[in-house]
């Protein structure tokens, strides 16, 4: 029997994004490698260490490791590597401050993985938004670093990368999950949605940098239901992870368990499409 091709599409979602290592875990329990895998936002960052040689159980260590610990995490940011405090914070604009997209994805891979998306061990896809044309961009070639710090380029939070001379901008922005670049010569199109809904006011008042990332999720949820309603992929799975901030990244482990039930979803699904998939 020929095992069925899988695309598999990351959504974004911030430290939600976190999730998808949690359902990882999946394809290496299963023995089944992705023929294809594209991501956005964080799910390129997470994509591009998966998809570049790191195991799902090597994703949960190095996620572990790096935010475990607020202080050591601090000291790696601003202290270790090639990456200087100055550095990192790039000025953009009038008395507005930005951490930098190109140089926390730099953070957040770790150096083993391929310099170029061309040489992923799984062949990789990252979305980004090309701000100026306001459209799409596919990068399959390239600097890793660069197309996945301008897919995390949250507008107004992270600066972005300029691309060919053009800037890029987190690719959430127009394409939230994106399965329909992974479709192409697969049998089973599979896509993890991480985005979430803004977290609840309770009364309370919210800060302006929240309602515009919750504005953001919004966005993002209205997109991906209308993309989904036209075109389904075979497997959507949304793991319950609302209760978190889309800036929790310090929360990694409580993201991560809390994927599970998703991860079980996930597990049920794939095996019922591939047991009945044509040999």
């Amino acid at each position: 029997m020929v095992a069925p091709r899988i695309g598999l599409a990351l959504g974004g979602g911030g430290a939600r994004g976190l999730a998808h290592i949690t359902l990882l875990e999946v394809f290496d329990e299963m023995g089944v490698v992705p023929a294809v895998i594209a991501g956005c936002s964080m799910g390129a960052l997470v994509g591009a260490c998966y998809a570049g040689g790191m195991s799902a159980k090597d994703l949960r260590l190095h996620a572990e490791a790096l935010l475990s610990n607020r202080v050591e995490f601090a000291r790696y940011v601003f202290g270790a590597r090639k990456t200087k405090p100055l550095e990192l914070l790039s000025l953009g604009g009038l008395a507005s401050l930005h951490l930098d997209g190109e140089r926390l994805a730099d953070l957040g891979m770790p150096d083993h993985l391929p310099k170029n998306i061309e040489d992923t061990k799984i062949p990789f896809k990252v979305i980004t938004t090309d701000y100026e044309r306001m459209e799409e961009a596919v990068f399959t070639t390239g600097s890793l670093i660069t197309a996945v710090g301008a897919s995390i380029a949250i507008p107004g939070v992270i600066s972005a990368p300029r691309i060919s001379g053009r800037i890029h901008v987190d690719g959430g922005v127009v394409n939230p999950v994106p399965f329909d670049h992974v479709r192409n010569g697969v049998d089973i199109v599979v896509a993890i949605d991480v985005t979430g809904r803004p977290r609840p006011t309770n009364g309370g008042k919210a800060g302006n940098m929240e309602l515009a990332i919750g504005s953001l999720l919004i966005m993002f949820n209205r997109m991906a239901e209308l993309k989904r309603a036209l075109s389904p992929p075979d497997i959507y799975v949304v793991p319950k992870v609302d209760q978190f901030g889309s800036a929790d990244f310090f929360r990694a482990r409580e993201i991560m368990a809390a994927a599970g039930p998703a991860k079980d979803e996930l597990k049920r699904k794939l095996e019922k499409m591939i047991s009945s998939s044509p040999a």
